[in-house]
C-alpha cells in the first residue's frame, strides 16, 4: 500500500515538472511562425538609378538588384534555415514546404550623398536593415531615421508535432537567421495553428 502511494506521488511529481508545462503537450499540424523582424540587407533591393547625379554608391554592398532576387533570396533563406531548425529538432522533413508572406522593398544608401530626395534611405547594422528615412524635401539637409521593422508570417506544411517541438524548432530557427543571414528579431516569436 505504501509502495503504491508513493509511486502515485512520484508520477504526480513527474508529470507535473514537464519541460514546459502542459501546453508543451499541445499537437500543432501545420504552425504559423510569427515575428518581426529587421531583414538582412540581401532581402531588399536597391533604385536602378540614384536619386542623386555622381553618387559613388547608391547601394549597400550585399544588397539585392531587383525584387525578384530580394524576394528569391528571401525565401530561400527562410526555407533553408527552417528546414535546418527542422532536421536539428529530429523531425522528418519529407514533404515539407516553408513559405512566407515577405515582401522587399527598395531602399537607397545615402552615404556619398548631401541631398536626400529619393524615397527611401537606410541604415544598416550587423547585416541588417534596422533603420529607414524617407527622402528630404528641398532645403532639409538631415535625414531622420525611424526604427524598421516588418512583420513577418512563416508558414510550415506538411509537418506535425508537439508544441515542445515546435519550440525547439523556433529557437534553433531563430539562431540559424539571425546567424547565417543577418536577420534581427524584436519581441517574440509566436507559434500557431493555421
Amino acid at each position: 500500500m505504501i509502495v503504491l502511494l508513493l509511486l502515485t506521488v512520484f508520477t504526480s511529481a513527474v508529470n507535473g515538472c514537464g519541460a514546459g508545462g502542459s501546453g508543451d503537450n499541445e499537437y500543432i499540424q501545420n504552425p504559423v511562425f510569427a515575428m518581426t523582424i529587421s531583414p538582412p540587407i540581401g532581402w531588399t533591393y536597391f533604385p536602378t538609378t540614384p536619386s542623386v547625379a555622381n553618387t559613388a554608391i547608391w547601394y549597400f554592398v550585399g544588397q539585392s538588384n531587383d525584387t525578384l532576387t530580394a524576394k528569391d533570396r528571401a525565401d530561400s533563406e527562410i526555407t533553408a534555415a527552417m528546414l535546418e531548425a527542422i532536421v536539428a529538432a529530429n523531425l522528418p522533413v519529407t514533404g515539407v514546404t516553408v513559405s512566407n508572406d515577405y515582401q522587399p522593398i527598395v531602399v537607397e544608401n545615402p552615404i556619398g550623398s548631401t541631398t536626400w530626395t529619393g524615397s527611401l534611405y537606410g541604415k544598416v547594422e550587423g547585416g541588417a536593415l534596422t533603420q529607414t528615412s524617407p527622402g528630404t524635401t528641398a532645403g532639409t539637409t538631415v535625414l531622420t531615421y525611424q526604427p524598421y521593422t516588418r512583420q513577418l508570417r512563416v508558414t510550415v506544411n506538411n509537418a506535425a508535432t508537439t508544441r515542445f517541438y515546435w519550440n525547439i524548432v523556433k529557437n534553433t530557427f531563430l539562431q540559424k537567421m539571425s546567424m547565417n543571414f543577418h536577420a534581427r528579431f524584436a519581441g517574440e516569436v509566436t507559434i500557431s495553428k493555421v
